[in-house]
């Protein structure tokens, strides 16, 4: 068997600014392509090991806040699977977590932030658009945009129906909560959203329903590791994530 040397194929232009030429263009686009499926591919991973997609303090208002006031304590924000935000909780790797569904684990002291209803999001005109609440049985038949499993917007429903021997019906799903908006607003589908996230994101759907359940809600908590003391940094941070203002318009994933 021979081995030869493959000759190389210029990338740039010669001269001047660097610049692609045509094959460079050629080659990025398959890069970039290669970069994207990779980054699918870690978010599959993490949500097949994890027990659900959560955020370490996924909002803006309160670093933003407590950062005017201390400019020289620098915030770090991570978003991960809950299983990966317990780990790091108990290993004290993060000081502080904001989860929109239970951490398994013992340990975590927390706070709630919101006690908040999760609404029917759909197209106008779009049954049963128009009507002032809407009984889960009524979300049967209807086409669900919904993250991936194990977020907690995915669990919500899948909940709700089996507490009634009722099947999800997913047409789509998405992983951020302004892709979801935008899939409603396209008229692909119909979600189940938190009503705060009216006042969170760009593309809102442009009508709403109440879902006649007492168990549609989502409950926004804080939390940190129990035992030992928190930096004073970190514990400033808390109390200021704590008296927030989420009822108005804080945020959180």
């Amino acid at each position: 068997m021979a081995a030869g040397r493959r000759a190389s194929t210029p990338l740039f232009e010669r001269g001047g600014r660097l610049r692609l030429n045509d094959a460079g263009h050629l080659l990025c686009g398959y890069v970039e392509r290669a970069l994207g499926e990779l980054e699918a591919g870690r978010r599959a991973v993490a949500e097949a090991v994890g027990d659900g997609a959560g955020t370490f303090m996924a909002f803006g208002g309160p670093p933003a806040a407590f950062e005017q006031c201390c400019p020289a304590v620098e915030i770090e924000l991570h978003q991960l699977p809950v299983a990966e935000m317990a780990r790091r909780l108990r290993a004290r790797d993060v000081d502080l977590a904001v989860a929109s569904q239970p951490i398994t684990t013992e340990g975590p002291d927390s706070v709630r932030l919101l006690d908040e209803e999760v609404a029917l999001a759909l197209p106008v005109g779009h049954p049963p658009a128009g009507r002032a609440s809407v009984g889960v049985e009524e979300l049967v038949g209807l086409p669900l945009i919904a993250p991936r499993p194990g977020h907690w917007q995915r669990r919500l429903p899948d909940q709700l129906f089996a507490g009634r021997g009722l099947t999800t019906r997913i047409v789509c799903e998405g992983d951020e909560a302004g892709a979801i908006a935008g899939l409603i607003s396209a008229r692909l589908g119909v979600g189940l959203v938190p009503v705060i996230a009216r006042r969170t994101i760009s593309r809102v759907p442009p009508a709403w329903a109440g879902v006649d359940s007492p168990d549609c809600r989502r409950v926004l908590t804080l939390r940190w590791a129990q035992g030992g003391r928190l930096p004073a940094p970190a514990r400033l941070l808390r109390d200021a994530v704590a008296v927030w203002g989420w009822e108005a318009g804080g945020a959180g994933g």
